[in-house]
């Protein structure tokens, strides 16, 4: 007898093969999306405190609102104190190391949404106000993986 079509075991096999291919795709799919937002807003703050770099220049007094900055994220909102972005919220806070060259504070990206939290900043030093590289908090281990990823990982508990 001469069969056509496949039998359900033959079909079951290739189902779990799928399903265990996608198991192991998906987790690395959404940790290299998550890498990609977070350059971008590594690009972001770069920009952003070139932003104030250049008012304070141009005013020789700190911008207390992004809204004086020449500087504007595509499709993010400013409301002032905050630029909020699909995927993160821009801050200046009064914590943050100052930007080279001036004595106005840099900015802080905080990832937003429920599935990933952590900061990313530039750890300027302010002796000579030379820019170190970015660096990422971060808790929690999908988290951690993620600045881990990019190569900012920062424990705030190791901060000086």
């Amino acid at each position: 007898m001469n069969r056509h079509g496949f039998t359900l075991i033959e079909v079951l096999t290739v189902v779990i093969i799928i399903g265990v291919l996608v198991s192991v795709a998906l987790p690395m799919y959404t940790r290299a999306v998550e890498r990609s937002r977070a350059t971008e807003a590594m690009a972001s703050i770069k920009a952003l405190n070139d932003g104030i770099y250049a008012y304070y220049a141009d005013k020789d007094v700190c911008p207390n609102s992004f809204k004086k900055l020449i500087v504007s994220l595509p499709g993010a909102s400013e409301n002032g104190s905050s630029v909020t972005s699909k995927y993160f919220v821009f801050t200046m806070p009064t914590t943050t190391p100052s930007v080279p060259g001036t004595s106005c504070h840099g900015v802080l990206a905080t990832r937003r949404g429920n599935s990933y939290s952590y900061t990313l900043w530039n750890p300027y030093v302010s002796q000579g106000g030379k820019a170190l590289a970015l660096q990422c908090d971060a808790s929690g281990d999908k988290n951690i993986a993620i600045c881990e990823s990019l190569g900012l990982y920062h424990a705030a508990s190791a901060q000086e």
